[in-house]
């Protein structure tokens, strides 16, 4: 598992990259190692999602009648959820490359979205700590997270932008492709798992 210098590393790779700046690939490991290597991100990201499971529990009790009660069993169902949105579009944009054409940019794509998602899900995590921290602030939280999944997609496009020479219309069917099957599957889990309120 890579140490907080190497990711921090990562991170301004990733920030010189969204910039337009194709130097930042010098602070990547773009190698068959570092593909691999790019999926310890989801181990440094579970601090931070754990904060957004915590936010859900209790948006979750809060809407059920009193006395209802979670185990661990919910957690382990909002891991598999979160996987899931993580893994999928990855899974798309692999089968995906040969016939589309953008074979050469899949292993580049994936280290660096990979990468990105540490930040972004810190970024995300902080309404969840807002709602935690403030009872009744769901209008707050909301325009917040709003706001950073905004700001996600823009930093997203521009990434891929780079990533892919350029090339605005593959980078923003990328951006799709991260955005829309994530959304699916995560709404499709929610319910098949019972973690909506009923």
């Amino acid at each position: 598992m890579p140490l907080l210098e190497e990711v921090l590393a990562y991170i301004k790779g990733l920030w010189l990259l969204i910039q337009g700046n194709r130097e930042g690939y010098r602070w990547l490991d773009i190698s068959e190692g570092g593909l691999w290597r790019s999926f310890t991100a989801i181990l440094w990201s579970l601090p931070a999602i754990a904060v957004t499971w915590a936010s859900w529990r209790l948006y979750y009790l809060s809407a059920m009648p009193t006395g209802t009660t979670v185990g661990l069993g919910f957690v382990v169902k909002l891991l598999v959820v979160d996987l899931a949105s993580w893994l999928l579009p990855i899974v798309l944009i692999v089968v995906l490359s040969r016939p589309l054409g953008f074979s050469l940019f899949v292993v580049p794509v994936i280290v660096t979205t990979n990468w990105l998602s540490v930040p972004l899900s810190y970024a995300m995590a902080v309404p969840a700590a807002v709602l935690l921290l403030i009872p009744g602030s769901q209008q707050l939280t909301a325009l917040i997270w709003y706001l950073l999944l905004f700001a996600s997609v823009a930093l997203l496009f521009r990434l891929l932008r780079t990533v892919t020479a350029n090339q605005n219309l593959l980078a923003a069917a990328l951006t799709a492709l991260f955005l829309l099957p994530s959304m699916m599957i995560a709404q499709f889990l929610q319910y098949f798992f019972g973690l909506m309120p009923a």
